[in-house]
């Protein structure tokens, strides 16, 4: 059941009135503050005298003690579960409803119970659970400022409880428990609490011990006080992380479609450039009419471009049919009609020829071995492993004796082969010929379910690092991508092109690693700016061992 909050600070200094008031309008920087929710005014106006203008006025010309308590300042609440019923974890959000007959309820005993002694009130919806700061001016019923009158004794305190409790009673918000030691955090201290990394409990030491002849129910409200603070700042720091992470996705997903978009004008400016120079190309009529051929000699219908017609009707060569178009149009005309006649040319040569299939290394099961002893003995690379790779035929022997690491696009079409001697003491490979090296890539996922999404992607250098990596990491808890994108020096230079990764699938990869050189990493990070740098040490793929993998837990896509 919620119950009622209502405390009280004596404000004895002017300063310190100033501050109330700064903290209360948000004239100044407060932390755990929503800055994008509006606060509401209840008591007073935005076009009053500030706070201390209308606490001297209220106290008139008597004369003021050097410690007397200027103004009291209120804070009126309820519990989360009211405020928010069906979420009372969910800060930062309520009930209209429950809000507006809190808020009316709250008024109408302020009004009530201190008439125009409050001289202002604010409602703040920009914090965890919406509350109400009250200022009270404390005469006593003479019009003596006289706060000892007012608040000096507990009974006095226990009747400002009982009173506001019994004003919110028909919400079904009851008052906490009478004498209860529970103490609520300091602001300071609270707002350093919601802003660290973490919250621990201690409950063995924060909650209160039961007392003799104690009810449940009385235990268990003094409970709550207690604990309430904490998690109010717990499910602060929750809310705060979820929102981080979706703006994070929102981020990415923008960068995506940026670069969609990148594309796309990129692509339109190719065709507006080649359509502004066509509008340059020479007509075959215009042609024709130099060669002079009249309108009722018909042009040879295979003469399609300008250098065609040319070198059909004079019966010269290509050379002396550029040298004929510049003579009687200039050199940028001749160079026009040249781009042309090239670009008709290639693309009847593309329409006429299939694409090409690459074909990989032919398997030479007899020297497998050779192979599999040269990854388990030279990389200590797991032989489950090993044996799983070649069951997938990802990795097998050539006729030579070279591993054969296999690139495959993401739709695992095979696309290229990379090389590995046994018989050289370098770890470097070669290209395959034939290879299409940024239409695919060597690459294995592990962890998880198999049919999982991927959540993160390592990329690395070579075949050979992505296994290295793959098995230093001997916990896999999600699906988990390695790709080498091999010649890292060559992707620095080429300043990480699009098409030399599988930008579009990266970038809806929730982490990115990139465990190549800084320079490397600078390239890539044009295009996947949340990619995050991995140390590496170059002496690692020495370094392996066979129990990082153990045998149920090699489950390659």
């Amino acid at each position: 059941m919620p119950f009622a909050v209502c405390r009280i600070q004596k404000i004895k200094s002017w300063g310190l009135l100033a501050g109330k008031e700064a903290h209360t309008s948000r004239t100044r920087d407060t932390p755990n503050a929503n800055p994008q929710v509006t606060n509401v005014q209840l008591i007073g106006s935005s076009d009053d005298a500030n706070l201390a203008t209308l606490v001297k006025d209220k106290i008139g010309s008597q004369k003021i003690r050097s410690n007397a308590v200027l103004a009291v300042e209120i804070l009126l609440s309820a519990s989360a579960e009211y405020f928010r019923p069906h979420a009372p974890n969910e800060a930062g959000i309520y009930d209209k409803r429950c809000l507006d007959n809190f808020v009316q309820a709250t008024i109408h005993w302020l009004s009530c119970f201190w008439g125009d002694r409050i001289i202002r009130a604010e409602l703040h919806l920009d914090e965890i659970t919406p509350h109400i700061h009250a200022y009270l001016v404390p005469l006593d019923e003479r019009g003596k400022l006289n706060c000892k009158a007012l608040f000096g004794t507990r009974n006095k305190l226990y009747s400002l409880q009982d009173s506001f409790a019994e004003a919110v009673a028909h919400l079904g918000i009851s008052r906490g428990i009478k004498g209860s030691t529970a103490t609520y955090t300091k602001i300071k201290k609270y707002y350093a609490a919601v802003n660290q990394d973490s919250l621990v409990l201690d409950l063995e030491n924060c909650l209160p011990q039961p007392q003799a002849q104690e009810t449940s129910e009385s235990y268990q409200q003094r409970v709550i006080e207690v604990l309430s603070p904490h998690v109010e700042i717990i499910n602060y720091q929750l809310q705060e992380r979820s929102r981080i992470q979706k703006h994070n996705t929102q981020l990415k997903q923008t960068a995506s479609k940026s670069e969609q978009l990148r594309r796309q004008l990129e692509s339109e400016l190719q065709l507006l450039r080649l359509t502004t120079s066509n509008q340059h190309d020479l007509s075959l009529e215009l042609v024709a009419y130099e060669l002079g051929l009249n309108q009722y000699q018909q042009v040879n219908s295979s003469s399609n471009s300008p250098l065609d017609l040319v070198m059909e009707i004079n019966k010269c060569t290509f050379d002396d049919a550029v040298v004929w178009l510049r003579d009687r149009f200039g050199e940028t005309a001749m160079l026009t009609a040249v781009t042309h006649h090239a670009q008709q040319q290639a693309i009847a040569i593309a329409q006429r020829t299939p694409a090409s299939i690459f074909i990989p290394p032919t398997p030479m099961h007899s020297r497998w071995k050779e192979v599999e002893n040269y990854l388990t003995s030279t990389y200590s690379v797991p032989q489950k492993l090993v044996q799983t790779l070649h069951q997938r035929n990802l990795v097998y022997a050539d006729l030579a004796g070279n591993a054969v690491f296999l690139a495959r696009s993401l739709t695992h079409e095979i696309t290229g082969a990379y090389l590995y001697s046994p018989f050289e003491a370098s770890d470097r490979y070669s290209l395959y010929p034939g290879s299409r090296r940024s239409c695919g890539w060597f690459h294995v996922s592990m962890g998880g379910n198999s049919n999982a999404p991927i959540i993160t992607a390592v990329l690395a250098s070579s075949p050979m690092d992505a296994l290295s990596l793959m098995v230093l990491n001997s916990s896999h808890h999600h699906r988990t991508l390695y790709l080498a994108v091999d010649d890292s020096d060559r992707l620095a230079a080429l300043q990480a092109h699009y098409y030399l990764l599988p930008v579009e699938f990266l970038q809806t990869v929730q982490n990115i690693i990139i465990a190549m050189p800084k320079k490397t990493k600078a390239a890539i990070q044009k295009i996947l700016p949340s990619a995050t740098q991995m140390e590496q040490n170059n002496s690692c793929k020495k370094q392996l061992h066979q129990s990082y993998v153990k045998e149920n837990h090699v489950e390659l896509e």
